[in-house]
């Protein structure tokens, strides 16, 4: 490992940088010089062919080497100066040109050896204009700019490829002397990994593609190694025998409940009940995922394991990212708990300040057993006599911390988080290493998914007849918008002006439409879905609030306006708001003119895939894992070097090798092992606390 004095080094302090290239650098990503390090290239040119100046064509691009014979400066009509410089080797000559750059006048003298990159042009001769070059003289250091295979990277402006090039070779020679490799020797070798200053080195100024790849690889394996490593830790700490309290009893709750149902539970419903029972009835505390496409019955089977906590003396906490979600949890368990005499509370943010106290209140003294709400339940004044079982649902829209946030009010509480957007496995293995994973893959039957199709702008009118028609036959409609009032900068429609031009249109007027969206108070979301539920509101405009804990079974067209502003996952949350009752049901996506041939096909995935595991699949082709959820996820870190399409084998072996190290763990002291810790706090030392690793 580097010394911690070099790596963390202000990027400032490197040769050719200062304070202005530290601000320009900022944006970014980079502060110290171990983000200038990892700044991964995101591709190569080869240019470590150099081609005879005889044989040069118009048109090439071809890097070229000799020596400069004159140099002159030649200025423009408009002022400006002109760089004209006559290159030459064994085999003849061209004319180098650089415009308006006069700074190069310095640097570019008769004499000089270079290699030189750049298009042949041809004017009154053989030409290149502005050709990238490399002076190879001792005293200026190897070429980094032609004559080798070349790292192109992400820029911002203020500082071109030549420049950062320069900067990381800088870095470089100030790092590589000080290195000391965090992964041991053997398993370096076992898994056929580069030394870390060979790693460093070859992502950046590699000899061949090969060497680019395999540097890649390693600084990947670091990335995931580490993380998973982290992870493995946490679950060796919370898997010791007596942290936590069994919670089973004689399943008398659940099985009351079980009868009361107006239905039978699927095959996955009942492996997946089982799989967390099992994990409550251990003297360790549950930390299983559980995950499922809409509409597979997640929601059932996490009130079924309450029960069983509840039956064995434990509260339970379940907490849900938005209000309408958590309301329409309250609405299930209502239905469930109060045939059974179990007293619950809710919990919401808005909520009057005397309901919060005698929420808090029951909770205190062990009267409500069943604790539902938003992140108001991980405020410091809402306390609980025992709580056993913590649920998060739509776990991504929370992160680590307010999750462990939740846990902390309980000893050693057991945890299940779920969520309905179906994770690809990579990403469930990079992201949720330290959970246990359970899969709702079948959904209930009799369910039919909605048909899927891409309506133009020029089609509208058409739409809304369609619509008309629908809501005559008694249906019931969402239109979907991405903003709630129309901005002077965007011409995205917005709810507001959506719904006043639905109410205006003539075939809609006879029929009430509803606004929905983030900014109305607690009350009057949960006055406009109930009216949307009983089928006093006929067609709802709404935001993306009702991606997630709306039911409404009448429901079976819905409208999206600009699906282009969505993720693929996101719209297929979307679309799990419809086609849950019995009649066909529709789901648009409104294509405007401006839409981008790149956007078509990625909306074309979800007219042919109605699978929620595929859809997801594509959606992280598309937009990789920083944008998958939406929301960057707290407490976890981003992966610059690994590819969580293209790294499935690696990311499989970074958990196996985690694992295994940690189940092997015995002297901390080892200097192996300290080493190995060492990295994992340095590189994780703002999150260990959330894990609790030391």
């Amino acid at each position: 490992m580097a010394h911690r004095k070099h790596l963390e080094m202000d990027v400032q302090f490197i040769k050719g940088a200062g304070p202005a290239r530290k601000k320009i650098l900022e944006r970014l990503g980079i502060a110290t010089i171990e983000d200038l390090l990892h700044h991964r290239p995101r591709t190569y040119l080869d240019r470590s062919h150099i081609v005879p100046i005889a044989s040069l064509r118009p048109g090439n691009t071809v890097t070229i080497e000799g020596v400069f014979g004159s140099v002159s400066q030649r200025r423009t009509r408009q002022g400006k100066i002109n760089l004209h410089a006559l290159l030459s080797d064994e085999t003849g000559s061209i004319s180098l040109i650089w415009f308006n750059q006069p700074f190069l006048q310095k640097i570019i003298r008769s004499g000089v050896k270079v290699t030189a990159t750049g298009t042949v042009g041809v004017y009154q001769g053989l030409q290149i204009l502005n050709p990238e070059f490399d002076i190879l003289t001792e005293r200026e250091g190897p070429a980094l700019s032609s004559g080798r295979i070349v790292p192109i990277y992400p820029l911002t402006a203020g500082i071109g490829q030549r420049g950062l090039r320069t900067l990381i070779r800088s870095a470089l020679d100030t790092v590589l002397p000080h290195l000391t490799d965090p992964i041991p020797v053997e398993l370096r070798s076992r898994l056929k990994l580069l030394p870390i200053e060979e790693a460093l080195e070859g992502l950046h100024f590699p000899d061949s593609m090969a060497e680019a790849e395999a540097s890649r690889r390693r600084l990947a394996f670091d990335e995931l190694f580490f993380l998973q490593l982290l992870m493995a830790l946490e679950r060796k700490r919370y898997r010791r025998p007596g942290m936590a309290l069994p919670l089973r009893g004689t399943d008398r709750l659940v099985a009351a409940a079980r009868a009361s149902l107006p239905f039978q539970l699927t095959g996955a419903q009942e492996r997946v009940l089982t799989e967390i029972l099992g994990d409550l009835d251990r003297d360790y505390p549950m930390n299983r995922l559980l995950e499922g496409d809409v509409g597979s019955g997640k929601t059932i089977v996490a009130i079924l394991a309450a029960l069983a906590a509840i039956e064995a003396g434990a509260q339970v906490a379940l907490m849900a990212p938005t209000e309408i979600l958590a309301q329409q949890h309250a609405r299930t368990a209502a239905q469930i708990l109060d045939p059974l005499g179990l007293p619950w509370c809710l919990l919401l943010g808005r909520m009057p300040v005397r309901e919060k106290r005698e929420a808090r209140d029951r909770l205190i003294s062990g009267e409500a057993k069943l604790a539902l709400g938003t992140q108001a339940l991980i405020q410091d004044e809402i306390q609980f006599e025992q709580l056993g079982l913590v649920i998060a649902d739509e776990q991504q829209r929370f992160g680590v911390l307010q999750r462990s946030r939740l846990l902390s009010k309980g000893r050693s509480p057991h945890g299940l988080v779920m969520t309905a957007t179906p994770i690809p496995r990579t990403l469930a293995m990079t992201l949720y290493g330290d959970l246990d994973l359970s899969i709702l893959d079948e959904k209930p039957p009799g369910r039919r998914p909605p048909r899927t199709r891409r309506v133009p702008e020029s089609r509208r009118h058409d739409l809304i007849a369609f619509l008309a028609q629908s809501l005559g036959e008694g249906c019931q409609i969402y239109v979907v918008c991405p903003l709630i009032e129309q901005s002077e900068l965007s011409d995205l429609k917005a709810a507001t002006d959506t719904a006043d031009l639905l109410a205006a249109h003539p075939l809609l007027r006879r029929y009430r439409i509803g606004l929905l969206h983030g900014r109305l108070s607690g009350e009057e979301k949960n006055r406009l879905m109930q009216e949307f539920c009983s089928g006093d509101i006929h067609l709802l405009v709404t935001t993306t609030v009702v991606e997630v804990g709306v039911d409404v079974p009448n429901a079976n067209i819905m409208v999206v306006e600009h699906p282009e502003r969505y993720g693929l996952s996101q719209l297929h949350q979307l679309r799990g708001r419809v086609g849950r009752g019995r009649q066909p049901s529709h789901f648009f996506l409104m294509v405007g003119s401006e839409t981008s041939p790149e956007a078509r096909e990625r909306l074309s995935v979800l007219v042919r895939e109605t699978d929620g595991f595929r859809v997801a699949e594509e959606d992280l082709k598309f937009r990789g894992p920083g944008d998958f959820f939406g929301v960057a996820q707290s407490g976890l870190p981003p992966l610059k070097m690994a590819d969580l399409q293209g790294d499935a084998v690696l990311i499989s072996l970074a958990r196996q090798e985690a694992q295994q190290w940690t189940a092997d763990l015995r002297d901390p002291d080892d200097p192996k092992t300290r080493r190995m810790l060492d990295e994992l706090l340095r590189r994780y030392r703002d999150r260990v606390s959330l894990y609790r690793v030391g």
